[in-house]
């Protein structure tokens, strides 16, 4: 494994630091600094060590160890109480922490347990277990996952990050609050998929979104940022929103976060006051309730029920 992985890391997922910290340990073992050492049988136990690596002079990461112990008949290196910090640049630095873990030297594997990582002073991220291929740029595991942000909090089950995508994905059983400026939203879905380049949410599988303006239920929806602030959330597949005593259904809607404004398109229908409105597109404004159809049909029903 190149530097090159290095560089596709300070994009990537938050958890690839950690990995790329422990490749740093096993590719360059003569930054060790090791006060105290025996040999056993099978492998050499060090105590207390401290590995550093450097990109043009500077110490962009440098990890820590109570033990490490380095196999003799085997290619696999065993560490215990991690400590870590990694800076992709100047300003940003990824701190980590783990109970344990190991290492296959030729595969380029390894686990680590108790995982904690601090990223940016933005994200916490916890698991008891996560597994690493370095070859392939994954990490992966099947338990439960514990992300806290300041935007963001939310739990899953399973994980699977790709550096090379700059995808991660939770594999299921997600649920969190996403903080925007029209107050905090829950959220549950089957699953969850993040784009780091374009900060991007993808929540997909039964969605069910609830805030104080609206409820939304649909198959999908992506949820898309700018300047750090949730800007739009796009909703498809058998999109229905429940807001302050209107009902609306479509195949599509897209919620303008900050205008308060969601249009529906693909056959869209409204239904209030026991008034079902059908258009070509229809805007409905949470702050206001106002709504605006284009092209309307009105139908009006008695003792309707929604």
């Amino acid at each position: 494994m190149n530097r090159k992985i290095i560089i596709y890391l300070s994009y990537g997922f938050i958890l690839a630091s950690l990995g790329v910290a422990l490749f740093f340990f096993v590719s360059k073992p003569e930054k060790q600094a090791v006060p105290v050492a025996k040999e056993t049988k099978k492998a050499i136990v060090f105590k207390d060590v401290k590995y550093t690596g450097e990109k043009r002079g500077i110490v962009d990461w440098e990890l820590t160890a109570r033990v490490a112990r380095k196999f003799i008949d085997r290619p696999l290196i065993e560490l215990e109480d991690l400590k870590g910090i990694y800076k992709p640049k100047p300003d940003v630095a990824i701190e980590f922490t783990g109970s344990k873990g190991a290492m296959d030297t030729d595969k380029e594997t390894g686990h680590v347990d108790d995982v904690e990582v601090f990223y940016k002073g933005e994200y916490t991220l916890k698991s008891a277990h996560m597994d690493f291929d370095f070859k392939k740029g994954l990490t992966t595991t099947k338990d439960v996952v514990d992300i806290k942000g300041k935007k963001i909090d939310m739990k899953g089950i399973g994980l699977l990050a790709n550096t090379n995508e700059e995808t991660v994905r939770i594999l299921s059983d997600v649920a969190g609050i996403i903080a925007t400026e029209k107050g905090k939203y829950h959220f549950q879905a089957d699953s969850l998929l993040y784009y780091f380049e374009v900060s991007t949410y993808i929540l997909e599988g039964k969605v069910i979104m609830k805030g104080e303006d609206l409820h939304l239920v649909c198959d999908a929806v992506h949820i898309y940022s700018a300047d750090n602030q949730v800007d739009r959330m796009e909703a498809d597949g058998n999109v229905r929103v429940i807001t302050k005593g209107t009902v609306a259904k479509s195949e599509k809607a897209v919620y303008h976060v900050k205008e308060g404004r969601i249009v529906f398109t693909q056959s869209p229908r409204v239904i209030k006051d026991n008034v079902e409105m059908k258009g070509v597109r229809v805007t409905y404004m949470t702050n206001d309730g106002k709504l605006s159809v284009e092209q309307p049909k009105i139908r009006m029903e008695k003792g309707r029920s929604n």
